[in-house]
């Protein structure tokens, strides 16, 4: 392995440069220089070997080592406590800068106290928990708070609570901003304050009816010194005061102009608001006329809702594919996760279609209730009035044995009129919600029951050629206690 290495010698006073090449493996050194000796030069060269190997030991600087781009290190700057940081550019590491260790956090954060377990508020600097819902009226406090640490100049809570009225079926939207601030005066020692909110005060217009209550607010905090401004994400929080319920025989999709349209159904219902839907008539690969589909997979499709669904009638298949059973029956959407079901059989009769119901329970805000979708038995004259008199009494039954205490409310084509004798087991355990609306007497077979004479704030009907039935709707509260 050779090395050169730049020497210099005198030569009658004066100093001559030299090129060394030094050999090590052999020992061997030449020299080329004019009227100097070999022996000179290698005695010369002999002196020069320790810095030779030091110059091989030699790593330069390792701003100017190969590195690569976009590669970045820690440092050591002299006098400062915290190490610094190169970048390496261009394959050669930068000058190491000086960087703020252990910087101060600053985290303001939102969060409400009084809505539930698993149903409070809670949103930071980088995002918020989801929208909380809650149906049953409360006090509740929002909480601004800001780590120890940073200077604080100001404290703030800032938001909006927006009142949803009903006046006639036309919904509008009443707004107030609310602003507060709390003091810091550059304290570091962290700050709170809450402020506290009634789902009661806010209401509505005289004559209109109170559908829901939202609150989004945010935490923002000031810094002193012009430290800048930090904010949260905005927490938000609703009171449903009155859930929307839509019962519907959808007649497996064919509308008055007797065409297939499952997609109306679906534009129907979610036009109208509503947060649970009662279905009958529902096909799942049943025949042509509704040309095989799996409607209960279609309508879950097309409204992003939760679905269970009951077969009332379950064969082998016919007419559609044979990989799948042939079913019809009852139906169940909700907006909400479903958290159990169950399926009954009702009474049936030689010679008479099964009918079924289906239940499931829900939650919302910690209140649980459960919901029913059901059809009995249609026709006219003593037998087919007395099969729906036997379905009715098994429908209470199942009614009262499925769910916990909480309200129930049943979607159903019950298949007679309202003063039906045949209907006494459910009138006579449940409420109407088309006359606890206050509505008059009417010609219908539609009907929507609660438990618990829960108010109900309107009840009607859906007018829609989508099928041969028209869908009924009613505005409930699930608050015994509500005053409408």
């Amino acid at each position: 392995m050779s090395v050169w290495s730049d020497a210099a010698q005198t030569q009658n006073g004066r100093w001559t440069h030299l090129r060394l090449p030094i050999v090590f493996e052999e020992f061997v050194i030449s020299a080329s220089v004019l009227d100097v000796s070999s022996l000179r030069v290698a005695v010369l060269a002999r002196k020069l070997m320790p810095f030779c190997v030091l110059g091989l030991l030699w790593v330069s600087p390792e701003s100017h080592a190969a590195c690569t781009n976009g590669v970045r290190a820690s440092c050591e700057i002299v006098g400062e406590e915290c190490p610094g940081e190169r970048v390496c550019v261009g394959g050669t590491w930068s000058e190491c800068e000086a960087r703020v260790c252990n910087p101060i956090e600053i985290l303001p954060t939102l969060k409400s106290v009084g809505l539930g377990t698993d149903n409070e508020i809670y949103a930071y600097r980088l995002g918020s928990g989801p929208l909380r819902q809650f149906v049953l009226s409360r006090v509740f406090s929002l909480v601004a708070y800001v780590n120890p640490g940073p200077a604080v100049d100001t404290l703030r809570m800032s938001g909006t609570v927006a009142v949803t009225c009903d006046l006639d079926g036309v919904e509008t939207i009443f707004t107030t901003s609310f602003h507060q601030d709390q003091s810091g005066n550059g304290t570091t020692a962290g700050l709170s304050f809450s402020r506290t909110f009634d789902t009661s005060t806010a209401l509505c217009p005289t004559g209109y009816h109170r559908v829901a209550v939202n609150y989004e607010a945010r935490t923002t905090v000031i810094l002193s010194n012009g430290g800048g401004t930090f904010s949260t994400y905005p927490g938000r929080a609703e009171y449903l005061r009155l859930l929307k319920f839509m019962t519907w025989n959808i007649h497996h999709g064919v509308g008055l102009d007797e065409n297939l349209n499952l997609q109306r159904i679906t534009n129907t219902l979610l036009a109208s608001g509503a947060h649970f839907a009662g279905f009958q008539d529902v096909d799942r690969h049943w025949s042509p006329r509704s040309e095989c589909q799996d409607q209960p997979a279609l309508l879950q499709q097309q409204t992003g809702w939760f679905m269970r669904y009951s077969a009332s009638l379950d064969t082998h298949a016919q007419h559609c594919n044979a990989l799948y059973r042939r079913q019809y029956g009852n139906l169940l959407l909700s907006r909400y996760p479903i958290l159990s079901d169950s399926i009954g059989y009702l009474y049936q009769a030689d010679d008479y279609e099964r009918r079924s119901v289906l239940g499931a329970e829900v939650s919302i805000g910690g209140t649980r209730f459960t919901i029913f979708s059901s059809h009995l038995q249609h026709g006219a004259g003593s037998m087919p009035e007395t099969i729906r008199a036997f379905q009715a009494h098994t429908l209470t039954a199942f009614i009262n044995d499925y769910g916990g205490t909480g309200p129930k409310i049943l979607m159903a084509d019950l298949n007679d009129f309202e003063n039906a004798s045949s209907l006494s087991s459910v009138r006579n355990t449940m409420q109407d919600t088309w006359f606890a609306a206050g509505n008059p007497s009417a010609v219908r077979i539609d009907y929507i029951f609660t438990t618990h004479n829960l108010p109900v704030a309107r009840a009607i009907k859906v007018l829609s050629n989508a099928s041969d039935h028209d869908a009924v709707m009613s505005w409930v509260s699930l608050d015994p206690s509500s005053t409408l």
